[in-house]
């Protein structure tokens, strides 16, 4: 697929905001609170189903394809009503979102928490607003969803929040669905961050974390985090690879890999084997143990360094 142009990962600058946009609906679920809002979603979908029915039927097959969630085209407008400090977001149809794919400041981290609302408030001023669903709600009634701001009367292409917000090293990314186009793509704009070392991924802020977690490891279990670490060696033990991580064997974190991850990486060109010495990015949640023997929920949550 060729990404339009204004899409290249160097293109974003979230100091250039002016608008969001999403879009696509979304499926009803059976605990979705709002009957009225279910029926519109299903209304939605089905008017979807039957203009692609249609068009197969017309021997359009061959027409262009969808677009992803994370590109703008076919979004919905909408506006913000608000936004609570645990990054949902209330728009005008009275729908609850959130932005998929990154990982949101949590109640431990209240002066990220202020900082990035402050920045997304200011980027969001003035802007025509657009969404797009990422997938269904959550048992909550939150739809992740993609969000892209557009100067108001303005020609340049609309700009994708979440890859902004990554590029800028403001939040890291996290893999929500498995083998997700959009996950890669905003893989391409972190890895911007990544290699500057700036924002979420500079050394002090990466030490500061840990030491932090470290510290008190109950009160932060459950959190997502995202660490970028030097390997040492990898060393199986029975059934298990671990990866361990400078600055040494014995005090450093490390993380446990599966025979099928093992086997998943090697084929996705990406053999932890060949790691020791390389830098990898690791996204997991924080267990009663701290950093010690952690477990990654897919091969999307770790990988090396380009």
């Amino acid at each position: 697929m060729v990404i339009p142009t204004g899409f290249e990962p160097v293109a974003y600058s979230l100091g250039n905001c002016r608008s969001i946009l999403l879009s696509y609906g979304t499926i009803c679920f059976r605990y979705q609170k709002f009957y009225r809002e279910c029926t519109l979603l299903a209304r939605q979908v089905l008017f979807f189903a039957i203009a692609i029915g249609t068009m197969l039927a017309a021997g359009l097959a061959q027409a262009a394809p969808l677009a992803l969630p994370c590109e703008p085209e076919g979004a919905l407008r909408t506006e913000i009503a608000g936004h609570d400090e645990d990054g949902i977001f209330t728009i005008t149809e009275g729908y609850r979102i959130r932005l998929a794919n990154i990982i949101w400041p949590d109640h431990l981290e209240p002066g990220q928490r202020q900082l990035l609302a402050n920045q997304l408030n200011g980027a969001m001023k003035d802007q025509e607003i657009r969404w797009k669903p990422a997938a269904g709600p959550d048992r909550w009634g939150v739809t992740p969803a993609h969000l892209f701001l557009k100067e108001k009367d303005g020609t340049l292409q609309p700009f994708w929040l979440q890859g902004g917000l990554v590029e800028a090293g403001i939040l890291p990314g996290w893999p929500d669905q498995a083998n997700s186009p959009c996950w890669t793509r905003l893989r391409e704009h972190e890895a911007v961050a990544i290699k500057a070392r700036k924002g979420y991924w500079a050394p002090r802020a990466q030490a500061a974390r840990h030491r932090t977690l470290e510290a008190s490891r109950e009160a932060h279990a459950g959190r997502k985090i995202a660490a970028l670490w030097r390997v040492r060696s990898v060393r199986p033990w029975r059934s298990m690879h671990f990866v361990n991580f400078v600055p040494s064997f014995r005090g450093g974190p490390s993380i446990g890999l599966t025979r099928k991850q093992m086997t998943l990486l090697s084929e996705a060109q990406k053999n932890p084997a060949q790691w020791q010495g390389k830098w990898i990015v690791a996204r997991f949640l924080v267990g009663t143990a701290g950093l010690s023997r952690l477990r990654v929920e897919s091969i999307d949550h770790i990988g090396p360094v380009d």
